[in-house]
């Protein structure tokens, strides 16, 4: 159809039309997600881990371990001297004695005939103790760089080793533990140096622990390392706790060992 009226105003309503489309805004294409989540919310610190108590039952009736997660607890930065302690510590509570220990090592139960160690001018013999076992419990950590012992005697007969002069022999208690117990110590292997013995308090009762300090200098099952026993004469038990580790952080005998010993609190009537 001929196209009617003036040229000039269809020529200037053509020119704006194109313009007008020229001068838009060009659209934004937007690329929803797939499953996106609309509840978003805000980075927070962790909240602090509910108590948590764990009951395990071995195989004595009367013995249940109580192993208890404390609270989280905001701690300073570790040093060298104090290294971190993955999960903090748990608690151990038994018909003996209770202890904390670090949430990350593992626990090993067993019950053996207690060992004799007989010294006299012919040389050492060992024998078995007559009806007498020990409770033999180890705590150690994952690479089995560092371990703690307890070994527990339900008597009142003095167990304990003597040289010749009538001193506890502790280089016998400690072979009994880390050593091989059937043979006295630095005979035929395990060699212990004894550095300090002093007295140790013990929370729960009114006597003293015996501390020995020690080392292993030869071949023994153990990596070299060093120690630290308490030997403890009580009114109806005897029991000998021992800390060990071959680590070489300087940090960790202080700190884990310290803080176990200071937790051992030993029951009214051991």
């Amino acid at each position: 159809m001929p196209l009617r009226g003036n040229p000039g105003i269809t020529v200037l309503v053509l020119f704006l039309v194109v313009l007008s489309g020229c001068t838009q805004p060009d659209k934004t294409v937007l690329h929803i997600p797939v499953n996106v989540s609309v509840n978003i919310t805000s980075e927070t610190p962790a909240s602090p881990l509910p108590l948590l108590t764990q009951t395990a039952f071995t195989t004595s009736s009367s013995d249940t371990t109580t192993v208890t997660r404390p609270e989280a607890q905001s701690t300073p930065a570790a040093t060298l001297s104090e290294p971190v302690i993955p999960g903090g510590y748990l608690h151990y509570t038994g018909a003996d004695y209770s202890l904390d220990y670090p949430a990350t090592w593992g626990i090993n139960v067993t019950t053996l005939p207690l060992r004799e160690y007989h010294h006299t001018w012919n040389g050492c013999s060992v024998t078995l103790a007559w009806q007498l076992d020990q409770e033999l419990r180890m705590y150690y950590s994952g690479d089995n760089s560092t371990l703690f012992y307890s070994s527990v005697v339900n008597t009142q007969r003095d167990i304990w080793p003597r040289d010749l002069n009538t001193q506890i022999d502790y280089a016998d208690i400690i072979n009994s533990i880390l050593g091989d117990p059937d043979y006295c110590a630095n005979t035929p292997i395990g060699a212990f140096t004894i550095s300090d013995v002093t007295d140790a308090p013990l929370a729960g009762v009114s006597y003293k622990a015996i501390r020995v300090d020690f080392g292993k200098i030869n071949a023994t099952g153990f990596t070299e390392g060093t120690g630290t026993v308490y030997i403890i004469t009580g009114k109806n038990r005897r029991g000998v706790f021992t800390f060990y580790s071959s680590s070489l952080d300087p940090g960790v005998k202080a700190t884990i060992s310290g803080y176990m010993f200071n937790s051992l609190r030993l029951d009214s009537s051991f």
